[in-house]
């Protein structure tokens, strides 16, 4: 799923970064002052370069893979293209 929403970043950069920092404000306000240190983290990646921040959410090593567990891109991809790629891995 992330590397669907990377090609998306790619494509539309702006709008993408910015619905992912919506959730983070979301979650920070949420949580107060005993925010988890995934919002920071997540909050740093995406001050970074586009290309950056698809390489962190593609990242298929043990980093790549904690930070896609506390993902703030919910919102970026459609229920139908959601439901599409989960299809096409039980076909």
């Amino acid at each position: 799923m992330h590397c669907v929403i990377a090609e998306r970043l790619r494509r539309e950069p702006g709008r993408v970064v910015a619905k992912a920092r919506e959730n983070l404000a979301r979650w920070r306000a949420r949580a107060g002052t005993d925010a988890p240190g995934y919002i920071e983290e997540w909050a740093h990646i995406l001050s970074q370069p586009w290309a950056h921040i698809a390489g962190v959410m593609t990242d298929t090593g043990e980093d790549g893979m904690r930070l896609r567990q506390s993902s703030p891109f919910a919102g970026v991809l459609t229920p139908t293209e959601r439901r599409a790629i989960y299809d096409a891995f039980r076909a």
